[in-house]
């Protein structure tokens, strides 16, 4: 499957995915449902993560064939999702505003792990020394589509509510994400370029 079409896949099935985990309207509770109901939105977010991130350099460097295979053969770069998603999540619970960080410092990192580097934080340090204006400018960009995501969720929330809601929710979520991804790992791949 070309690249492309893998990050709309991704992005219409886990939104689908979040959108059912709140049929029926459940309410938070210390029950084994709800912990699976946790469990899945959870799985799907990260997966979702796992191949976006991977795709979107293969379609960068023109690889877009096979770009599905490809991202399950890149295990580390689940870890790394998890591990981002655990922060962020403990983050959101201190902050609503705090997980920009995450989500800038994974946008940074994710095409260098991707990628193979054995250290991506010194991989970002040189795509920030190398395109520091691009980089800025990138960042501003990921700051405001995190805020507009928010204000789409809760207007979305107010508005039509419920699996409809959801759905659109995290069609939202996912495109932005897939668009960020994308214009980072151009940055990366601009950065590592001869």
């Amino acid at each position: 499957m070309r690249g492309i079409g893998v990050l709309g896949l991704v992005v219409v099935v886990s939104a689908l995915v979040q959108a059912l985990t709140v049929v029926g309207d459940p309410v938070p509770t210390s029950s084994v449902g709800f912990a699976g109901l946790v469990a899945a939105s959870a799985a799907a977010l990260v997966l979702a993560l796992w191949i976006t991130a991977s795709t979107a350099l293969d379609v960068v460097d023109g690889k877009a064939s096979g770009a599905l295979g490809r991202a399950w053969r890149r295990p580390r770069v689940l870890v790394w999702c998890v591990v981002l998603t655990l922060v962020a999540v403990a983050l959101a619970i201190l902050l609503p505003m705090l997980p920009v960080i995450v989500i800038l410092v994974a946008l940074l990192i994710l095409p260098a792990v991707v990628d193979g580097h054995r250290s991506p934080f010194r991989a970002a340090l040189r795509t920030v020394r190398r395109s520091p204006g691009r980089c800025a400018l990138a960042a501003v960009v990921t700051i405001l589509a995190y805020i507009l995501s928010w204000v789409v969720a809760l207007l979305l929330g107010f508005f039509v509510t419920g699996v409809v809601a959801a759905f659109i929710t995290w069609l939202w979520f996912g495109a932005i994400t897939s668009v960020l991804l994308l214009y980072w790992s151009r940055l990366y791949r601009r950065a590592t370029l001869p």
